[in-house]
């Protein structure tokens, strides 16, 4: 992997391919192996760079909280540092949160937002409150956290099918410093509301949803898109669209990355 220097820490990444530049934001206890699939397939035809974001897979922590407004600047720094003039953005969950970020702080930089499996509404009351009864769990039992809350992304009937994968994603979330965990539940906890920023952006946007996604709810999802004018395209799967539905997950966002 190469790397580059965010205010002294090196931040890993992979860098494969040519054409229009494809940047591709994993979400929280993944890495940028989540788009090994798809990046082999996607490589012939764009650009593909993938960023092990700070506290996850090779990237150390950076900070005690990692705001998805520092995520994002993280992100901004990668873009200039390669000299990127325009990207396309696919975020898969927070990758999404941080997708909305970019095109908040630096819309001339990003061409279009797919937002996989993700969101731009706060968390509510009851979400923060989990997350702070995370952070109390994963400080006393942390690989029985990281494992469970692993699985609980994937959907009951699906975890005998996707046993093998979800072993792979558990053993890739263990790469995870505790302090790195902590920090990103902390700024998913604190995350703003992008509505208004998906509603007023030039960027073109589109929201791939699961309809039995548990951990962002597909209603409001509909309702989100309804309101601010994204368009929306639906999965039969839950959280884990890449893995629960690969071939249609590959499909949908490429043809909506030809189209650029």
């Amino acid at each position: 992997m190469k790397s580059f220097n965010y205010k002294q820490t090196p931040i890993y990444y992979q860098d494969e391919g040519e054409g229009k530049p494809l940047l591709l934001i994993h979400g929280f206890l993944e890495n940028s192996s989540m788009w090994n699939d798809f990046t082999k397939l996607w490589k012939s035809n764009f650009r593909v760079i993938r960023i092990d974001l700070p506290g996850h897979g090779n990237t150390a922590a950076h900070t005690y909280l990692h705001s998805m407004a520092f995520y994002a600047q993280v992100c901004h720094q990668f873009i200039t540092d390669l000299k990127l003039e325009k990207t396309i953005v696919v975020g898969h969950s927070m990758g999404g949160y941080i997708g909305l970020e970019l095109i908040h702080q630096f819309p001339d930089k990003i061409d279009q937002l797919i937002l996989l499996n993700s969101t731009a509404l706060a968390d509510s009351e009851e979400r923060k409150a989990e997350r702070t009864r995370a952070v109390k769990a994963i400080q006393q039992f942390p690989e029985a956290f990281v494992s469970m809350a692993v699985k609980n992304l994937f959907l009951p009937e699906n975890q005998n099918r996707l046993k093998q994968a979800i072993e792979q994603a558990i053993a890739e979330a263990k790469k995870c410093t505790t302090q790195g965990i902590i920090a990103t539940l902390e700024g998913l906890k604190t995350r703003k509301n992008h509505q208004e920023t998906l509603a007023k952006t030039k960027v073109k946007s589109t929201i791939v949803a699961g309809k039995k996604d548990q951990v962002v709810n597909y209603a409001p999802t509909k309702q989100l898109a309804k309101e601010t004018s994204t368009r929306l395209v639906s999965l039969p799967g839950g959280h884990m669209s890449h893995l629960e539905f690969p071939q249609e997950t590959f499909e949908i966002i490429s043809n909506l990355i030809a189209k650029e």
